[in-house]
């Protein structure tokens, strides 16, 4: 695509001083996130609230990371999928490690003490600090997006409740010279109910549709990232609000765990990213 004609993807300011329920500001930015995730999917967050120290601090933590020995890093170990370490043959650039319930101080604890046995406290301090303020800001992001498609303030509460993250670390590695393709993922949706990064479709009954991506390197140095993955315990099943005469039901109730085994499986027909979760629960 021509990239003076390529789409914009539109950037919302969450640190606004004025940002609070009930203002002008607030409706604004609600209907700003719901309109932005309906058309393309995502947006892109203008949220003060990470130092320039801090990120620094992040980066560097995660340059030590990926500099471990590899059978280090592979004792990150999740029976989920996508929850481990994970580098693969048919992704020779991409590497990952995670650790699951990010939020959790304990959680970032365990994960240190395995790849390093003597403990590591400024990487769990920094994994751990870093996942909190990015959940206050996925909070932030749910909050308003219920109040924009006016859904009651127990359902908020609800996921809120039900949600619990991933926090995954990323290594793209260099192109080598002499490839044309410089694609270190291929495109995808996310099966989470909202990712975060740093450098969704059943609950929304098809209002807002996961975007499709793909990661692209610069053949001349690594690529660092972060992503906050959001998932839902228990249930999950679209709000009655979400549906009506021009929207009808298009989902069962589902478990999320059960769509992540569902797609990994490999007799699994019409497993695409777009008829994935259809074939799983669609009506």
């Amino acid at each position: 695509m021509n990239p003076v004609t390529a789409p914009k993807v539109p950037i919302v300011d969450l640190s606004k001083e004025n940002l609070q329920p009930g203002s002008s500001c607030w409706a604004s930015a609600c209907n700003e996130i719901k309109v932005a995730l309906e058309e393309y999917g995502c947006f892109v967050a203008s949220y003060r609230k990470l130092s320039s120290e801090f990120r620094e601090n992040v980066f560097d933590a995660l340059k030590e990371l990926f500099q471990l020995p590899e059978e280090t890093k592979m004792k990150n170990v999740n029976p989920n999928p996508g929850h481990g370490y994970l580098k693969l043959p048919n992704l020779p650039r991409y590497e990952g490690l995670a650790i699951e319930f990010a939020t959790n101080k304990e959680a970032c604890k365990n994960f240190t003490n395995v790849l390093w046995p003597k403990g590591n406290d400024r990487f769990c301090e920094i994994a751990h600090t870093f996942a909190n303020m990015v959940a206050k800001l996925q909070q932030l992001v749910m909050r308003m997006l219920f109040e924009g498609y006016g859904i009651d303030e127990k359902h908020y509460e609800s996921q809120r409740r039900s949600t619990t993250y991933l926090l995954r670390f990323l290594n793209y590695g260099k192109c080598h010279k002499t490839e044309k393709n410089t694609a270190a993922l291929s495109g995808h949706t996310d099966k989470t109910l909202v990712s975060i990064l740093h450098s969704d479709d059943a609950w929304s009954n098809d209002r807002i549709r996961s975007c499709y991506h793909r990661v692209i390197v610069d053949p001349n140095k690594e690529r660092y990232s972060l992503v906050l993955f959001a998932f839902l315990s228990g249930v999950i099943q679209t709000p009655k609000e979400l549906v009506d005469d021009e929207h009808p039901l298009k989902y069962k109730p589902f478990d999320h765990q059960g769509l992540f085994q569902f797609f990994q499986s490999s007799n699994v027909p019409n497993k695409t990213d777009s008829d994935c979760i259809k074939a799983y629960c669609g009506v």
